[in-house]
């Protein structure tokens, strides 16, 4: 059984020592350079990492894919792989907390006047009359999270903590927690929209997702609501999100994640006031490489042992 480590951001290659030791058995390989990886993914029964489409059409006995990161629609789209009898698992659960607390940092931003005081810094300015007569705070609002999975689970425990109302819908709701006040199936998302103060999408990219959040959806939030992208791009129309943000429709946004990565260079988003933009880093922690072993080290004794369904595993069909 050979598992090969391919490329990532997460340095999971450090973790091979102890891989080894626990599964000794089992041949691993690190490979973050991509044509090191060619080479070795050709036997390798098991991969973790970022693949490309030669690789997977190089992989003559790959059995299961352990992707480094939650979202999982990179590897869908890769041709022939959702055909495929490969196995394919996620880090869904790895960056809840850290993206949730992003999300918080992107609302904390506007309600509490940071956004407006980091570029006066350097100018040396003092602002508080300017500043401080228009901030509010997030207690007694109303947020609307779309999506309840890992990442809008985390996102709600912690709101709940700012006596925040939170509401949410999901695809597939489950028993409502008991930080939730209402949890709706996704066709109250118009109710939701309406009624909240802050927006944040927090579902998977699917073909059901995909541009879920357009002209119509956003015209049904209220003028004073702030709109937060957190995780895939694809799922917010950003040619919609620009127009209401010119017009003011809503009264500002924040997104970490685009339709296009990196953000190219003549992209309108970049130059909105009202708008916040990240680089794709909300899901950033500094044990995003271990909660991403633990899945693995946990999958591999399932695979090794034939027991299935794996942890986080797919279905290729829906996308999630």
């Amino acid at each position: 059984m050979k598992v090969l480590i391919g490329r990532n951001q997460m340095n999971l290659g450090a973790s091979l020592p102890k891989l080894q030791q626990r599964f000794p058995d089992v041949t691993f390989v690190d490979a973050p350079d991509p044509e090191q990886a060619l080479k070795e993914v050709a036997d390798a029964d098991i991969f973790m990492g970022f693949m490309t489409p030669e690789m997977f059409q190089a992989a003559k006995q790959l059995k299961w894919i352990q992707s480094p990161s939650s979202g999982i629609n990179y590897f869908l789209d890769i041709p022939g792989l959702r055909e495929s009898g490969v196995l394919l698992t996620s880090a869904s659960g790895t960056h809840g907390g850290a993206v949730s607390e992003s999300a918080i940092a992107m609302m904390l931003a506007y309600t509490r006047g940071i956004r407006e005081s980091i570029p006066l810094q350097p100018q040396h300015k003092w602002a508080m009359r300017e500043i401080r007569s228009h901030l509010t705070e997030l207690s007694g609002c109303t947020v609307g999270i779309i999506g309840m999975g890992a990442i809008g689970n985390a996102l709600a425990k912690r709101l709940h903590a700012f006596d925040m109302h939170v509401i949410a819908v999901d695809l597939m709701p489950k028993d409502k927690p008991p930080y939730v006040h209402e949890l709706w199936r996704m066709d109250r998302l118009d109710d939701l929209l309406a009624q909240s103060d802050f927006v944040v999408v927090a579902v998977p990219y699917t073909d059901e997702t995909r541009g879920m959040i357009g002209a119509a959806q956003i015209a049904k939030m209220k003028p004073i609501a702030m709109l937060v992208g957190i995780s895939r791009g694809g799922i917010i129309d950003q040619t919609a999100l620009v127009q209401a943000l010119r017009d003011k429709t809503i009264a500002a946004a924040a997104l970490d994640v685009f339709d296009t990565e990196p953000l190219p260079d003549d992209s309108e988003l970049w130059d909105l006031d009202n708008l916040l933009v990240t680089s794709h880093i909300a899901g950033g922690t500094q044990y995003e490489a271990r909660y991403i072993i633990d899945i693995f080290t946990e999958n591999l004794e399932r695979f090794l042992q034939d027991r299935l369904p794996l942890r986080n595993q797919v279905d290729k069909q829906r996308g999630f």
